[in-house]
């Protein structure tokens, strides 16, 4: 182990000695050979920024010309904070062009350089989308809803009226590429592999419609991340941003809603700003009630041969009804040390609890000897948990832009309690008895993380990134059954139903990226690779199974682009991600408290590894704006849940590695300006997969698509209608993920296809400062989960809803013009990035 992590620390030091080494070359050859004038080194420095919102515009291409001859004499980009600044330039008259996809090109001309006036700042250069026209900049300066950068897509879904009032599982429905099934199962151009973050780290969340819709400012959208960011999740990133503010003085805005089922949620966000010091809060909370159902049958054949007089059917029936509140409190404070020296502290605490009453009906019948049997079951299900979270955040700048070291400190813990009582009255052959059981789950867990990154500019453009990133995870799960001896009106413990699960995991990792443009800015291209050496141990103490692993990977990646002109623009990228499994499908405990479905985890299950091309081309004009990808994924022991019969009533589920998977697809964003009031977005994606194994015939391949329509409308002044159009073919169901709170993917079979309509309004009220929303969801009460799963001696057909047509009323008001403030995340901005 000590190699291995011996071998990720030489790969960082290599990369910050090549920074250094060529900075130093770089400046010495210049310093010796370029100028005719000893001693003179001129600069020009700026900013860009935004035309309409004011905000600044990071990784601009600048490039600086001769006036006389329009020789190019030197280029760069933007930082973090939208400054540029060009060196070691000799006296001349020139003039420069900014450039940055989706925008309008602008130069500036007459800039002279002389032994006077060595040092010239031009000061702040606005910028204008290229689809805004001038009296655009007049209404409004909101964020597009849309942008494009190098490595991933942005949405803005702080105006999303349609999923105001609802959970961020609302949100991500809205989102091109991203879906969402009725479990809450989130899955990335088709495949569940995916890895969701909120403000570019874990959350301790159990599920996502913990947290309300109006707490969130944008969506990042992933596909091929680069070396910075962690390789987990097989499809990619899917990166949750939350609103925070950092404004000079106080402010802040209040939320509250209220849906129909007695749902209800709220949010509080206060700021304050005082010279060095930034203090910053959140509240909200969210109250629900929600009622399921849920049928299926399954037809079991004891003898292929003779299936008329040896099948067992069973046939069961669900209803359910769940109730929860869930608070989530954050907050923290940032500090400037000097002009660029800051650090940040920030905390959260996550409080949830929330009851499942659920109520069954097994009835079990077979052909070959005529025996019945009815089960009752009655289950009250009380889940409570509390998490926490804590960062700590220093970011140095130099004199040099874009130049910066930052180093960050994470802690989290999650605990949580399940409690669970189950009466079922069993009937068999006319012979029925009473079973009382119950169950007691006490979990926890606790996330360490170190992280150091650092930034350095060399060359005319060029860009070095390293890092160095340490995590120690481990997790605790003990899980008590008992039953009741009914005679004796005794409670007794059930060892065969019992266990207790401990997982550790360290994961240490050192990246190197490198970044540059040529061609005039035309080109630009970032390659770079991670190293990472994994370490775990996997505990059922219950049956003394004690697995440890130890893995030593590479993760490279690679993004280029082309920029002919300013309406088009072409991309090409590549990167190699881990799909890792987590405790709950390693666990090898043989789980029956279900008589009909029993489940076991497998300890041995080795991670998937998926290599991912993809190629995409942007279109851009006034009023219409055009996105296409194609993609192509090549995964290595792909998971897969697989589905056997144990008897005639009984089914077992596991996972297992399947040898080979395939996948590719394209996707296609259409955004359309029809009038000043009336606007369309349009996504579809359509995806094949071929799985390569254990994989029931019939569901080793097949082809789906999903189409997405949202339309915008304004009405007169401060009013706003978005109607939210939604379909999803249906889909092959082999593969799963094992990660996240359900178990995503399925048995081996297939889901069919589903759609629905969503509704929403907003007015702005008292000059602005307050907004009435109206939002109404599955309009038309579509949304109906069902699915088919076989293998060689079954076949099994399912259906489940819940509560989906949901109407919303909210209000909101800011508090002294209420902005927002990004909070430093986990995973460093991306260099290059190009709005749409």
């Amino acid at each position: 182990m000590q190699n291995r992590i011996l071998i990720v620390l030489v790969i960082a030091l290599v990369f910050v000695g090549i920074t250094g080494v060529s900075g130093q070359e770089r400046m010495q050859g210049r310093g010796g050979a370029n100028f005719d004038m000893s001693n003179f080194s001129g600069s020009i420095s700026g900013q860009v920024i935004d035309s309409l919102s004011k905000e600044v515009v990071e990784f601009a291409n600048i490039a600086l010309y001769r006036q006389r001859d329009s020789s190019l004499v030197t280029g760069t980009m933007t930082d973090a904070q939208g400054n540029f600044k060009l060196e070691k330039l000799t006296p001349g008259r020139f003039y420069l062009e900014v450039k940055f996809i989706g925008y309008k090109s602008r130069v500036i001309n007459n800039v002279m350089v002389s032994p006077k006036t060595p040092q010239i700042s031009v000061g702040a250069i606005g910028i204008l989308s290229s689809s805004q026209s001038i009296e655009a900049v007049v209404v409004t300066g909101e964020k597009r809803m849309l942008q494009h950068n190098l490595d991933k897509k942005v949405i803005n879904v702080d105006k999303d009226i349609a999923s105001q009032g609802g959970t961020a599982l609302d949100v991500l429905q809205n989102v091109p590429s991203v879906d969402v099934d009725t479990d809450g199962n989130v899955s990335l151009r088709g495949s569940t592999n995916v890895n969701i973050l909120i403000d570019g780290r874990p959350s301790n969340l159990t599920s996502m419609d913990e947290l309300p819709a109006q707490m969130i400012e944008s969506v990042e959208v992933i596909t091929n991340p680069s070396a910075r960011y962690d390789p987990d999740g097989l499809s990619g990133i899917i990166n949750i941003v939350l609103k925070k503010k950092k404004e000079p003085g106080y402010n802040g805005m209040v939320s509250l809603m209220a849906g129909t089922g007695d749902k209800y949620n709220g949010s509080l966000s206060l700021n304050w700003r005082q010279n060095k010091f930034n203090f910053f809060a959140n509240y909200d909370f969210r109250k629900m009630r929600m009622s399921s159902y849920s049928n299926s049958d399954r037809y079991t054949y004891v003898d292929k041969n003779d299936v008329q007089d040896s099948t067992s059917l069973l046939l069961q029936n669900q209803d359910g009804s769940r109730k929860g509140l869930f608070n989530n409190i954050r907050g923290g404070m940032d500090y400037a040390i000097n002009s660029k020296t800051s650090l940040s502290f920030s905390g959260s605490l996550n409080v949830r609890g929330f009851d499942n009453d659920n109520f069954s009906v097994s009835n079990n019948s077979n052909n070959y000897n005529a025996s019945t049997s009815i089960a009752s079951r009655n289950s009250i299900n009380s889940n409570s948990g509390i998490g926490q979270q804590y960062a700590l955040n220093f970011k140095k700048t130099y004199d040099t832009p874009g130049k910066e070291w930052t180093a960050d400190m994470y802690f989290s813990r999650m605990n949580g309690l399940n409690e669970s009582d189950i009466d079922e009255i069993y009937e068999r052959n006319s012979i029925e008895s009473l079973i009382m059981e119950r169950s007691n789950s006490e979990s926890w867990s606790n996330n360490v993380t170190l992280q150091t990154d650092y930034v350095r500019p060399i060359g005319n453009g060029g860009r070095i990134e390293t890092g160095l990133k340490g995590m120690i995870r481990k997790s605790d799960a003990d899980y008590v059954y008992d039953t009741l001896d009914i005679g004796l009106n005794q409670w007794n413990f059930d060892p065969t139903r019992s266990n207790r699960f401990v997982y550790g995991e360290q994961i240490y990792s050192a990246y190197g990226i490198y970044s540059n443009t040529f061609a005039d800015n035309k080109f630009s291209y970032q390659i770079g690779v991670r190293a990472e050496d994994q370490i775990t141990s996997s505990d059922q103490r219950s049956t003394n199974e004690k697995v440890d692993t130890s893995r030593l990977n590479f993760f490279p990646s690679m993004h280029l682009r082309w920029e002919p002109n300013q309406k088009n623009s072409f991309q090409i990228s590549y990167s190699k991600r881990v799909n890792r499994p987590n405790s709950f499908i390693l666990n090898p405990f043989l789980n029956t408290s279900d008589k009909y479905n029993w489940s076991k985890g497998n300890p041995y299950l080795e991670p998937e590894f998926t290599s991912s091309v993809d190629f995409s081309y942007n279109l851009n004009f006034p009023k219409t704006k055009v996105s296409a990808s194609v993609f192509y994924r090549d995964t290595k022991n792909g998971f897969s849940r697989k589905v056997s019969v144990i008897d005639s009533v009984t089914t077992m589920s596991t996972y297992i590695n399947l040898s080979h998977n395939e996948s590719y697809g394209l996707e296609g964003v259409l955004t359309q300006t029809f009038t000043k009031w009336w606007r369309v977005n349009a996504n579809y994606s359509y995806f094949y997969t071929k799985l390569h194994g254990d994989v029931s015939r019939g569901a080793d391949e097949g082809t789906a698509w999903t189409a997405k329509l949202t339309s915008f409308f304004t009405i007169g002044k401060g009013v706003d209608i978005q109607l939210n159009g939604n379909y999803r073919s249906k889909v092959i169901s082999a593969g799963g993920s094992g990660r996240g709170f359900f178990m995503m993917g399925g048995a081996q079979g297939e889901t069919k296809e589903m759609y629905w309509v969503d509704l929403g309004a907003r007015i702005n009220v008292l000059k602005n400062k307050g907004t009435i929303t109206l939002r109404v969801s599955d309009i038309f009460k579509t949304q109906t989960h069902k699915s088919n799963t076989w293998d060689t001696n079954f076949t099994s057909y399912s259906e489940s809803g819940r509560d989906s047509r949901v109407v919303f009323v909210g209000f909101s008001y800011k508090i002294n013009n209420y902005k927002m403030r990004r909070e430093k995340r986990n995973e460093n901005e991306d260099v290059m990035e190009g709005m749409e």
